[in-house]
């Protein structure tokens, strides 16, 4: 099978981790893969080792990895226009869609496929009237948790699957962690964004400084992310005087490196699809603490492999984590619940079930599709 999947730019953001997963997995097991950006990472202010890296790790791996190059992400006949010439060559037998900015340019270059959107988030970024539209051009849709099949059964009018998010298997660990580190290593993972709420987490920093000091004990919580807000939240740290307690990485490539030397994870989401990387942490053994918000709550079972805590509230995640960080007895039983939890998680398990999707489509699909008054310019044909 011949799959082409369309994300928003080279990033290291779950649902572009979980992309490039899929592409090496389905070119692992006989398909063709190609990914296709529909801007540079300089476009759109992403870091440019991360996209070079990403997509030489695509083509490492058998598949294709491109870039429509656009500057205005809606510029939807400029999109068409490329897409159509880069489906030509690679005559794909299914469309899926990672972002929904990428549905009105499949349209305008009128695919003789099926075409799949999954929406990456428990909230809409765009108006849910935009669904009228969406229905038309999508066969079917992707729910990443159970809050997103149930969001997006409230407006689709196409068949929804559940396929749950998974992990690289460079993740996984083969045993529990050892004792918590006497300056122990917290991480955290994902893009700098209003959505991960990192100004909390770095209260929250001072808060958990303050707990563990009479152990003589210096905790430090390092954020793995990048994007546009990551200068801004440089400065919150200095401002805050939190220099000393949090440590900014930027966009790094080797969150499987950071991930064995740390002893908790945390989440400090405002909101959530299903994050990769609670799956992430949970393969490599690591107890995690995270808000309780939609996505999260359907990985982390307090008690089991985690806590969960009130999302913006600092000094309810600063006592989970130092609860879990001052027992030991606890921190070895919640990373083995991690791992147990992590193993319905697998990229081969999403991967076989996406293939399965895409060839139910490709079954009920036949002939092609009028998309009424949405048409491109001849000369984009």
């Amino acid at each position: 099978m011949r799959i082409c999947s369309i994300i928003t730019s080279f990033t290291s953001g779950g649902a572009e981790m979980l992309v490039r997963d899929l592409a090496e997995r389905f070119a692992a097991t006989g398909h063709d893969a190609t990914v296709i950006a529909l801007s540079d990472a300089a476009q759109i202010g992403n870091d440019r080792e991360t996209e070079a890296a990403m997509m030489a790790h695509i083509r490492e791996a058998g598949g294709q990895a491109l870039s429509l190059g656009l500057a205005n992400r809606n510029a939807w006949i400029g999109g068409a226009r490329a897409l159509r010439g880069m489906a030509r060559a690679m005559n794909p037998d299914v469309i899926h869609c990672h972002t929904a900015r990428a549905l009105p340019i499949v349209a305008l270059a009128r695919p003789r496929v099926p075409v799949v959107l999954t929406h990456h988030n428990s909230r809409l970024s765009f108006p849910p009237a935009a669904f009228h539209l969406f229905n038309r051009i999508a066969d079917g849709y992707v729910a990443i948790s159970e809050q997103c099949e149930t969001m997006l059964r409230a407006h689709s009018r196409k068949p929804v699957q559940l396929i749950w998010n998974a992990a690289n298997p460079r993740f996984r660990a083969s045993e529990p962690r050892q004792p918590v580190a006497h300056d122990p290593m917290i991480l955290a993972v994902g893009t700098v964004s209003e959505q991960k709420d990192y100004p909390t987490l770095i209260r929250a920093a001072r808060l958990l400084a303050a707990a563990l000091a009479p152990q003589g004990r210096r905790p430090r919580i390092c954020i793995a992310g990048g994007g546009p807000m990551l200068g801004e939240l440089q400065a919150l740290v200095e401002a805050s005087g939190a220099g000393s307690h949090v440590e900014l990485l930027g966009a790094r490539g080797d969150v499987d490196m950071l991930m064995r030397r740390a002893d908790l994870f945390v989440n400090s989401s405002l909101w959530e699809g299903f994050p990769i990387s609670l799956i992430e942490a949970a393969s490599s053994g690591l107890p995690m603490v995270a808000t309780r918000v939609a996505g999260n709550r359907e990985m982390v079972v307090p008690g089991m492999n985690g806590e969960l805590v009130p999302p913006g509230d600092a000094q309810a995640l600063a006592s989970a984590m130092a609860a879990i960080l001052s027992d030991d007895a606890s921190h070895a039983r919640l990373s083995a619940g991690a791992l147990e939890s992590a193993g319905r998680f697998s990229i081969e398990r999403c991967a076989t079930a996406h293939l399965a999707l895409y060839g139910r489509l490709r079954g009920n699909r036949s002939g092609h599709r009028a998309y009424g008054r949405l048409s491109i310019d001849r000369e984009c044909a």
